[in-house]
């Protein structure tokens, strides 16, 4: 099957996104920027990233084999978990226990172990979408006052969505709600095979490029950009 260059260009645009994000973060640590840290376009921004990732790898398992879902959700949570490794050894301070690539990989095992045993219609997307907004605040607590999860939160549950008060990761995406979101851009796929999507495969250009190479960006870009910006505000 031919690339899809408009996928690609999505994909590119989001990573050009993450990296401007992380370097204001970065920047933020020495220096607050006013219209970044803690304020409203701070988390749309995030969030906006964040979505596009679980929505185009959704789209992308449909594309693909049960198998390869399944081995392309191995090695993604193998690099997820190189991270927290990583991060406990040199970082300690930005620990990540159950970061974005831990998500997406059992996102993507999961997807692969349902795909050919349950067929769903395009129109879950929007059901999907839907149990997202309205367990996006789990994680959160949000459902602390109820006795039952509650007692879910405190067993510290937190790769399903419900981490106790100790819990602490720098970047964390439970289950709930963020399968919901990679399971919208699954079943959305349908909807854009129904209108002839994949046949319009675009042109190849920069951010298409750039989006091809997004699992070696999204694992360096931070090793390059964390000690430019130390070094920067250490002697400027």
């Amino acid at each position: 099957m031919k690339r899809n260059y408009y996928l690609d260009t999505y994909r590119g645009l989001t990573i050009i996104s993450m990296i401007i994000f992380h370097l204001c973060y970065n920047i933020n640590y020495y220096k607050s920027i006013s219209r970044y840290d803690g304020s409203i376009l701070n988390k749309i921004w995030q969030l906006s990233i964040a979505i596009s990732f679980f929505l185009i790898s959704g789209i992308t398992s449909s594309l693909i084999s049960p198998k390869k879902n399944i081995n392309r959700g191995l090695k993604t949570s193998a690099l997820g978990f190189l991270i927290s490794l990583i991060t406990y050894l040199f970082a300690r301070e930005q620990l990540i226990v159950w970061g974005v690539l831990n998500a997406l990989g059992l996102s993507m095992i999961i997807t692969g172990l349902l795909q050919e045993r349950i067929k769903i219609s395009s129109y879950f997307c929007i059901i999907f979408v839907i149990l997202f907004a309205l367990t996006y605040s789990v994680p959160s607590r949000s459902l602390a006052e109820i006795s039952f999860f509650n007692n879910l939160y405190m067993k510290n549950i937190f790769l399903l969505g419900f981490p106790s008060d100790e819990f602490s990761s720098s970047d964390y995406f439970p289950m709930i709600p963020w399968l919901f979101m990679y399971l919208a851009g699954f079943t959305a796929a349908n909807f854009l095979k129904e209108k002839n999507f994949y046949k319009a495969y675009g042109k190849d250009n920069f951010l298409a490029r750039i989006g091809r190479l997004a699992m070696p960006i999204y694992l360096s870009h931070q090793i390059i950009l964390y000690p430019l910006v130390s070094l920067f505000f250490e002697y400027f």
